[in-house]
């Protein structure tokens, strides 16, 4: 969450704050108002995902630690904040959430030790036409050379289960780049605890767009919520990976003590001395995959249990933080009814690892009021992935059918999609008519379908053909070569109004055991500052409009998304402008199977 101190007027302060008698100032700590709690926008409809942004203003006068928390009224909530106050304080609190479907609700700041909650921020969500989910089937655009864009997709395995318990819900996330190299600062959002520690991947300069974590949740009692990740870095977040645990039988719980019957005490006997206070006991009960010693292809994710026992009293509020290699994190309240017997709460803590983690490491569990020392576990962590020549197999080839203006270089494309039966360090290059381009390198993963490729730039000015290869240079050094066409048109510059400049689809060929897909890039000239709609149309269907702005250089690049071809065979796409002058382009690509 990002949190921006505002220096507010004595105007606003005295308006949100009364001052509070300097005896209670003392006892009660910081005297707190929250205000200006707004959703924006708090009403869309369009396409989906789509993000709902929430902020308030937290005033605090006094000296002390005020603690908040965004409620939503779905029931799921953000983890715990805190503001240090001195004096008097006003800072802005934010939140985000994505939402993938139609929906309506609200969000509240809860100050804790504090009854009630804030006014409501609330917001409506319309989702129309097609949902866009970046996730392993739908890429999302590569953009060289261009300020990077990251997005994120998350499912839930199984999402919704019934049956005996414990049980293991996995979630996978799927992080994409819009170019490498790339690193890319994440985090789990969990519907119970909130936000999960800062995590990051690094994406190696000419290797994948994409990358997976996996994150496994141990479930011991019927329940349900969701996951999702979101973004340190611009982009996309993902929307929620929604689950539901039924369990078919639960623990035995043990009948309530019989109490003795009441004594009458000896006219002698002293008064009874103040029951001891509550003090929270914690203890680590579970650790998955605790030692671990074997492939790291992708970050490891680890999960832990976590106990915290009270004594039977009043109803409590108990704060605990997870602490990981003497770093503290994840800190959150808990909130005990009262009871007259002994009492306890399970919580989680995830995290993943990389093979730059490999060695020792410490967790921890601490409660505020409890023992001084944390409980701790320890556990090692390595990597035992053995190098050695790879069996490489190529899957399928694409390559450009560019039409457009030639009158100055265009970019071009290759892309093939490789499998390997062990995680190789791949050296590959293409082939651009007999000329080798340079070589690049990338590790590539079992089980995983890589898409490996370059770019090379046209200078031809009248229409051809040619042969692009793709070869790998070590291991196996397995290689595709197919040809590749480009159709030059003359540019037709008119004052004030738009011409499409290149559209170019990509060719496919090999494997088509699973559906083809292919994907085309287009772009237009125009004004500076000129706003297009245009529509792609795709085997003769349309998708919505979409309105851009074309800037300084005059030229505005787009790509369509990638689109399936369950026909497995030749198809069409079509650019169209539906505004100015309206021009459109149409361009023929082949679906070779093998």
């Amino acid at each position: 969450m990002t949190r921006t101190a505002l220096l507010l007027g004595a105007a606003l302060l005295s308006g949100l704050l009364a001052a509070p008698p300097p005896a209670a100032a003392a006892t009660m700590g910081p005297a707190v108002k929250v205000a200006q709690v707004k959703a924006s926008p708090a009403r869309q409809s369009g396409g989906c995902p789509t993000t709902v942004g929430f902020s308030a203003v937290v005033a605090a006068k006094g000296t002390g630690t005020v603690r908040y928390r965004w409620v939503r009224g779905d029931g799921s909530r953000s983890a715990v904040k805190s503001v240090r106050v001195s004096r008097t304080r006003a800072v802005v609190v934010r939140d985000r959430q994505t939402f993938d479907r139609t929906t309506s609700g609200w969000q509240a700041v809860e100050i804790l030790g504090r009854k009630g909650l804030s006014a409501k921020a609330r917001f409506s969500v319309t989702c129309s036409g097609r949902v866009t989910v970046w996730d392993d089937r739908h890429h999302l655009p590569a953009r060289p050379g261009k300020p990077l864009v990251a997005a994120a997709s998350v499912t839930a395995d199984p999402p919704s289960y019934g049956g005996t318990c414990p049980a293991t819900v996995r979630f996978t996330g799927t992080i994409q780049v819009s170019r490498t190299p790339a690193k890319v600062d994440y985090q789990w959002i969990d519907s119970a605890t909130g936000e999960g520690p800062a995590q990051s991947l690094s994406f190696t300069a000419g290797g994948p767009r994409s990358r997976q974590v996996v994150l496994p949740m141990g479930v011991g009692s019927s329940t349900s919520g969701w996951k999702a990740i979101r973004l340190l870095t611009a982009g996309h977040d993902s929307g929620r990976a929604a689950y539901q645990v039924t369990c078919a039988s639960t623990p035995p719980t043990s009948p309530p003590p019989t109490s003795p019957p009441p004594t009458t005490p000896a006219p002698t006997t002293p008064a009874p001395t103040p029951p001891p206070a509550q003090k929270p006991v914690p203890s680590i009960t579970a650790l998955t995959p605790g030692d671990y010693a074997g492939e790291c292809l992708e970050p490891v994710a680890y999960q832990a249990t976590g106990r915290i026992a009270l004594p039977a009293g009043p109803a409590a509020k108990v704060t605990y933080w997870w602490i990981l290699d003497g770093n503290k994190w994840q800190q959150q309240v808990l909130d005990f009814a009262a009871s007259d017997r002994p009492r306890a709460q399970d919580v989680t803590a995830t995290w993943s690892l990389e093979r730059a983690g490999a060695g020792r490491h410490t967790l921890g569990l601490m409660t505020e009021g409890g023992p001084a020392e944390p409980v701790t576990r320890e556990f090692g962590f390595s990597c035992t992935d053995q190098p050695g020549d790879a069996r490489l197999t190529f899957r399928y080839l694409l390559t450009p059918v560019f039409h457009g203006v030639c009158d100055s270089s265009y970019g071009l494309r290759a892309d093939g999609l490789v499998t390997t039966d062990r995680e190789a360090e791949v050296k590959y290059r293409l082939v651009i008519d007999g000329k080798p381009g340079p070589v690049r390198t990338e590790v590539l993963r079992p089980g995983v379908k890589s898409k490996i490729g370059d770019f090379w730039y046209g200078s031809a000015r009248t229409s051809g053909t040619g042969v692009v290869r793709l070869e790998v240079l070590n291991h196996n050094k397995p290689f595709m070569q197919e040809n590749y066409t480009w159709t030059c048109k003359q540019r037709e510059p008119s004052p004030g109004t738009v011409e499409i400049t290149e559209l170019w689809p990509v060719a496919y060929h090999g494997d088509c055991v699973d559906a083809p897909y292919v994907t085309a890039h287009g772009a237009f000239a125009a004004a500076p500052g000129t706003e297009i709609t245009f529509r792609w149309v795709t085997d003769g269907h349309p998708t919505g409009p979409v309105t851009l702005k074309v800037g300084q250089s005059g030229i505005l690049e787009v790509q369509a998304a990638n689109w399936d071809r369950p026909e497995r065979k030749d198809g069409t796409v079509a650019l169209e402008v539906l505004n100015h002058n309206k021009p459109t382009m149409q361009a023929a690509y082949p679906v070779t199977c093998r």
